[in-house]
């Protein structure tokens, strides 16, 4: 498990150290750094490891990740031309690597100086990385193309999930992961009884068409007291369905050790909804996946503290930083969830503006004498 990482002089971090834990969240404004924790990290894993056992050079563009150029993530107010970026492992294990440069504009970087490591879960194990410009729906996602990796295998945007369904429909899911409906243990029958939770009925159907190397997604409806409707085009059943759908697959895919990262995984999603796939983030978490969870929705928050109340997951096990703007730098803040699901501080702009809404709403009645 990566237990913490370290940005010097990357893009509005001048230097920060932040602990993850089995699930981390990532919660601010816009612009405040939250993304860039998560590109810190997509950098380290698409550079790859070399025959040494550490990256050689640093690949600012790839296909996890495009952050231009060295000149693109370097602090604006860096007093030396040097980025380091350092993870460590189980607390224990570490790769710290610096990057100097003279031509800005290459898309990588050479390394001037790393510490090599042992295995480590961010290069050897699998990653699901779910980017917040996944994609929504779409009448055809392709196959798996071997040679065109994007070191997740879902891919970015989630393009390869139903190839991904097919390929390893037969998967026995964790009993703690399971939900109690599905009329199987495996990986298609759990991701149908989860994603019921999402809409009330539905159930997905996937057509295979191997000699155009594509996949088409179809969702039917329960009907009460009567036979399941036929199945209907993803395009033609709105978004909160095709947006969901890596999500859960992600979460109940990824085995001990594996590293999940998925950004604003409330896209789409009714309430009810994003409180539910909470409860799957922390029972994933439970299982020994590491989730990382970039998010603006009190709603992910409020069932991650359900959660850790209902001991679905340890709160040791549960990290909140909050990320607030302060000049050109980025200042943290880690509320501690406690046993009973509440926090030990309640900054001010941390998923609060529910309750200064209704504040003004009240104060308004009062005004009129509502």
């Amino acid at each position: 498990m990566i237990t913490r990482i370290r940005m010097r002089n990357f893009k509005c971090f001048k230097e920060s150290e932040l602990p993850l834990d089995g699930l981390t969240v990532l919660a601010g404004l816009n612009g405040t750094g939250k993304s860039s924790v998560i590109q810190a990290l997509l950098l380290l894993r698409q550079s790859g490891l070399d025959e040494k056992g550490f990256p050689g050079v640093l690949r600012w563009q790839g296909k996890l990740v495009d952050t231009g150029s060295f000149s693109d993530v370097l602090y604006e107010g860096a007093e030396q031309d040097v980025i380091e970026l350092e993870a460590e492992f189980d607390k224990i294990k570490r790769i710290k690597i610096s990057v100097t440069i003279d031509d800005f504009q290459t898309p990588s970087a050479r390394i001037t100086n790393s510490e090599s490591v042992e295995d480590t879960s961010l290069y050897r194990r699998s990653m699901y990385y779910l980017s917040a410009d996944r994609l929504g729906p779409q009448k055809t996602l392709p196959f798996f193309e071997q040679g065109h990796e994007s070191n997740t295998p879902l891919g970015k945007n989630g393009e390869h999930v139903l190839w991904f369904l097919e390929k390893y429909d037969g998967k026995i899911i964790p009993e703690n992961l399971r939900h109690a409906d599905a009329d199987q243990t495996t990986l298609l029958s759990q991701t149908n009884a989860w994603l019921k939770v999402i809409s009330p009925g539905a159930k997905l159907n996937i057509t295979t068409m191997p000699k155009a190397d594509v996949a088409l997604a179809g969702f039917a409806f329960s009907r009460q007291r009567d036979v399941m409707t036929k199945p209907f085009r993803a395009t033609n059943v709105g978004f909160g369905l095709s947006y969901a759908l890596p999500l859960i697959v992600a979460l109940l895919a990824a085995q001990n050790d594996d590293l999940v990262i998925i950004e604003n995984p409330e896209a789409h999603l009714h309430p009810g909804g994003q409180t539910r796939l909470a409860e799957l983030a922390a029972r994933a978490t439970s299982a020994g996946t590491q989730v990382i969870l970039e998010t603006h929705s009190d709603h992910i928050l409020d069932g991650l503290r359900l959660a850790v109340r209902r001991a679905i997951i340890r709160p040791e096990e549960v990290a909140l930083h909050y990320f607030q703007r302060k000049g050109l730098d980025t200042e943290v803040t880690t509320p501690v969830i406690r046993p009973d699901g509440r926090l030990d501080i309640w900054p001010e702009g941390f998923f609060d503006q529910h309750e200064k809404n209704l504040s003004s709403l009240i104060a308004h009645q009062q005004d009129t004498g509502g």
